[in-house]
């Protein structure tokens, strides 16, 4: 009888090691699609001649809106699986692209951009993340260097994915060639449709252990506490990047007067960068909570410091090398910081307390109202607070976590 539980509870491990390559299909094919739309919403919305002020008000409501749907996905996940919540997840990303793709109401597309969430930073792990992925890995694989290889991986694969969406901002130029700017626009907003649906069904192969039953109703009180250390550093950090990155697209367009497609390829490097970070995360990992803890907080510390670079430079390439380096430093830290907050936590309170930490991040984001305010006034001071916030935050999280 235990021969054939273990011979069970092998091939189980062995259907969800196999399943994996469909979540980094889903992971690639949602990055391509979702960073086209992060990127070029703000600066769609700039051509239908919303100001950069109005822009910032209405990424609060997004924000606000993807923290709804956050908490909610992410505990229904505790309790029916996260396969179910990954795919729950994928359903507002494939709302805004029938939105954006379909209609050219400028009332229709603003409900849409805010009913739908899908608002935050663009960095290159931004596909990577949806409601009950962390969560996934970490139930179906135990081991922290388990997590860091797998979320490495994801990442990696999610930033390579973000390079085609950058890329697919830089060549509007030559589609509104064929179908005119509005009509460019819609265009590749179908193609990121078209993407996203292709994340969906790839998400239906997923494979996962068993639901761990519940007897709490949100969580034990020794995930709680834990959760608890994480959202004060997640609230921090999250504040730096609502300030300085939800609106980064537009800034650097009004930073230095350039067209979409330019900005396009500014990411596409930025990405590319993120992928290497990312990447070489993994190989780097010892499998110790220590080192992962220091690489968390040293790349969060690093990653404010470029940030205000960026900022106070005065020539594009400047910016666009240093930003590219902030992104390859994100990409570094994220496998280990996601290893670290997940190591004090429960496994039947995964989706619970990930979707806990994710709010405290996308909460302080809504901030992105006060820099749209600020950009108004005076180009870099957004970059400005939000890189010395995030500099601070990177030293929060290490006196907050190490103890521990």
């Amino acid at each position: 009888m235990n021969q054939e539980s273990g011979v069970d509870k092998d091939d189980n491990s062995s259907n969800i090691n196999h399943s994996f390559r469909f979540l980094l299909i889903s992971r690639a094919s949602r990055s391509i699609g979702l960073i086209f739309i992060t990127l070029s919403s703000p600066l769609y919305l700039l051509y239908l001649h919303y100001s950069i002020l109005i822009i910032g008000v209405i990424y609060v409501f997004v924000i606000i809106s993807s923290i709804i749907l956050s908490v909610g996905i992410g505990m229904l996940g505790d309790r029916v699986g996260f396969k179910t919540s990954l795919l729950v997840g994928e359903i507002p990303a494939l709302f805004i692209s029938v939105v954006l793709t379909f209609t050219i109401n400028r009332d229709l597309i603003l409900i849409g951009i805010i009913l739908s969430g899908t608002a935050g930073t663009p960095g290159g792990m931004r596909g990577a993340f949806s409601p009950g992925m962390t969560a996934y890995v970490a139930k179906n694989w135990p081991q922290n260097i388990d997590r860091v290889k797998k979320i490495g991986m994801i990442t990696a694969i999610s930033s390579v994915g973000s390079i085609i969406g950058a890329i697919m901002l830089y060549i509007h130029a030559y589609v509104s060639i064929l179908f005119g700017f509005v009509g460019a626009f819609r265009f590749l907003f179908g193609i990121a449709f078209a993407l996203i649906a292709t994340s969906f069904l790839s998400l239906m192969f997923l494979k996962e252990k068993p639901v761990i039953k519940k007897k709490e109703k949100i969580m034990k009180k020794s995930s709680g506490k834990y959760t608890a250390r994480v959202v004060l550093t997640n609230v921090v950090n999250g504040s730096g990047l609502g300030l300085a990155m939800v609106l980064i697209a537009p800034w650097f367009e009004l930073r230095y007067q350039i067209t979409p497609s330019q900005v396009g390829f500014i990411f596409i490097w930025a990405y590319l960068a993120t992928a290497i970070g990312s990447y070489t995360a993994g190989r780097f990992y010892s499998g110790n909570r220590a080192s992962s803890l220091k690489y968390a907080s040293g790349t969060r510390i690093l990653q404010g410091i470029l940030i205000l670079a960026v900022a106070l430079s005065p020539f594009l390439i400047a910016s666009e090398v240093i930003y590219a380096f902030r992104s390859a430093v994100a990409g570094f830290g994220s496998p280990n910081r996601t290893a670290v907050n997940v190591s004090g936590i429960e496994a039947s309170d995964y989706g619970a307390s990930t979707s806990i930490q994710g709010v405290a991040s996308r909460l302080p984001q809504a901030l992105s109202g006060v820099s749209g305010y600020l950009m108004d006034i005076y180009i870099p001071m957004p970059l400005i607070l939000g890189g010395a916030i995030q500099t601070i935050g990177g030293w929060v999280y290490y006196k907050v976590l190490h103890k521990l």
